[in-house]
């Protein structure tokens, strides 16, 4: 089984850092490297609220990936970040596709509404669509 490139979404939540743990470990099997993305929403231009509202969801999206990266500072990897727009679903999928990714590690729910005995939305479409094999973490 090919785990040289991992992809993982990551949005703040715990569970999403847990399935990044999963994936830093599965990777560490095969010296292979893992990508963490944060999806942000594309946001109009406009006056000083919007750009104040879109440099803070930057500024978050760093925040995050930078816990990230520090938790994947300790196992022998590769890890790279990026921050991403649009949908994180739809985003996810294209990444995957356009990097070449061999695994999709995402947790079953994010830091949406779902509760703990549902799948999330963006879990949901990832599994639907996906061309590769995804691993959900619960």
């Amino acid at each position: 089984m090919d785990l040289n490139k991992i992809l993982v979404p990551i949005d703040g939540s715990k569970k999403s850092f847990e399935a990044l743990d999963r994936a830093l470990t599965l990777a560490g099997f095969t010296h292979g490297q893992v990508t963490g993305i944060h999806v942000i929403p594309h946001v109009v231009d406009g006056g000083p609220r919007t750009k104040a509202f879109d440099k803070q969801l930057e500024d978050d999206a760093k925040i995050i990936l930078k816990k990230a990266e520090k938790r994947a500072g300790n196992k022998n990897v590769k890890f790279t970040t990026k921050i991403l727009r649009g949908s994180p679903g739809h985003v996810t999928l294209h990444t995957a596709k356009t990097g070449k990714f061999d695994h999709i590690v995402m947790s079953t729910t994010g830091s949406g509404s779902a509760t703990k005995d549902m799948i999330g939305s963006v879990s949901n479409h990832v599994l639907q669509k996906s061309k590769i094999p995804v691993y959900l973490i619960k």
